[in-house]
């Protein structure tokens, strides 16, 4: 039993989503149709800014005689509204929104999918059949009778299905700390388990390796915007596959472990560290590009996600002091290679060992009750869990 996790930090069932993106190829009935639903978007804005409805029904009810002109399915009316409208409501006021790129959108009840075969209708009784190429981890997904699907988004390369499912997160028995660093991940947990994951040193030197072949190809095609265009994108493209791919690995391994052994999750709360090495701090713009393809961002969301849809626990902490101070409480003396000593312990510390573990010891956040409840205004031993944290220890 943990210390300081009580009922309020173990939730309830609640809803996931996980989606997947298959490629297929495009034929010219479905191009045309990609860019009719465009068409019918920014009709649909197009009304929306002129009549200002209040909520996207209203919308359906003023653009349905003039989106039935298409011809398309009654769906593609539903859906181009509900875009219409979200972009309506999320517009600048200078500008009026407008869709660029051909795509569509359809709910869970207009397609079928049927292991990699997917139908969706054009005119009623009338269907496009597509044939996508997806992976055995795709089809784990597509086939599992316990997933629901929601809308489908088709582009112009890919299909994307979101599945949801519902996860009740389990009692942890102890947790897992991850430092993440430019150049590695380092996790330590209460079971003793210790590992740093190298996947991020890796990711550096593609990010860097990549940087000079960007560089290249914008000399050699100064004169030819659109040249250059193709080549950075086919190039950057390349970049994220094989950066994601690492991280993928590395995400997967700590999720497994930690749900195998039925272990919660801390990480580092980072919001607002980019700020540490923006324009003006006097560090050089090759410090800061360096430091702005720091991938911790992507690392921490990867886990996340990951640890929601397997019902893991996870929880962001207060990282102040952790490479700073020991485990004993005492601050520490920076050496060389990343070393740090306790002059009170005589450990010498390494400084992502150290932060992993700081990290894994962290109190956890506790969560505000509702309004009007008395539930979290005091804890079983009097203290007041809304002065800021809670302990999250195992006993003895």
């Amino acid at each position: 039993m943990l210390e300081g996790v009580t009922d309020s930090h173990r939730k309830t069932p609640v809803k996931v989503t996980k989606s997947i993106s298959l490629s297929y190829s495009a034929s010219e009935e479905l191009l045309s149709l990609l860019e009719d639903f465009r068409l019918m978007c920014n009709a649909a804005i197009r009304i929306a800014v002129q009549e200002k409805p209040k909520n996207r029904f209203k919308l359906i009810e003023l653009a349905y005689p003039q989106l039935k002109e298409y011809g398309l399915h009654t769906h593609y009316i539903l859906s181009a509204c509900e875009v219409a409208f979200a972009a309506y409501r999320n517009k600048n006021r200078k500008s009026i929104p407008c869709v660029r790129r051909a795509f569509l959108k359809l709910d869970n009840q207009s397609y079928a999918l049927n292991h990699l075969l997917l139908r969706i209708p054009t005119k009623p009784r009338n269907f496009i059949f597509l044939t996508l190429q997806g992976s055995e981890r795709h089809l784990s997904y597509i086939d599992d009778p316990c997933l629901k699907r929601a809308s489908v988004t088709i582009t112009l390369t890919s299909v994307v299905i979101p599945f949801s499912k519902e996860v009740e997160e389990f009692e942890p028995t102890g947790f897992v700390g991850i430092d993440v660093n430019e150049r590695n991940a380092t996790a330590s947990a209460t079971d003793g388990w210790h590992h740093r994951f190298d996947e991020l040193g890796e990711v550096v030197e593609i990010k860097e390796r990549y940087r000079d072949i960007r560089a290249g190809i914008s000399q050699k095609t100064r004169g030819d915007r659109r040249i250059a265009k193709r080549f950075l994108s086919k190039y950057g493209k390349r970049e994220k596959r094989r950066t994601e791919s690492r991280l993928h690995k590395m995400t997967s391994q700590i999720i497994g472990y930690a749900k195998a052994n039925r272990l919660g999750i801390k990480m580092e709360k980072l919001k607002g560290i980019r700020r540490l090495y923006r324009k003006g701090n006097g560090q050089g713009p090759s410090f800061r590009g360096r430091m702005n393809t720091w991938v911790y961002g992507e690392t921490q969301r990867q886990i996340d996600y990951k640890a929601k849809w397997d019902g893991v626990p996870c929880w962001y902490v207060n990282p102040r002091g952790t490479s700073s101070n020991c485990l004993c409480g005492s601050r520490v003396a920076p050496m060389q290679d990343r070393k740090l000593y306790c002059p009170k312990c005589g450990i010498l510390w390494d400084r992502d060992d150290l932060a992993s573990k700081k990290i894994m010891d962290c109190v956890v956040p506790q969560a505000r009750p509702s309004r009007g409840s008395d539930e979290g205004e005091r804890g079983g031993d009097g203290s007041n869990p809304r002065s800021g944290w809670r302990e999250g220890r195992l006993k003895g």
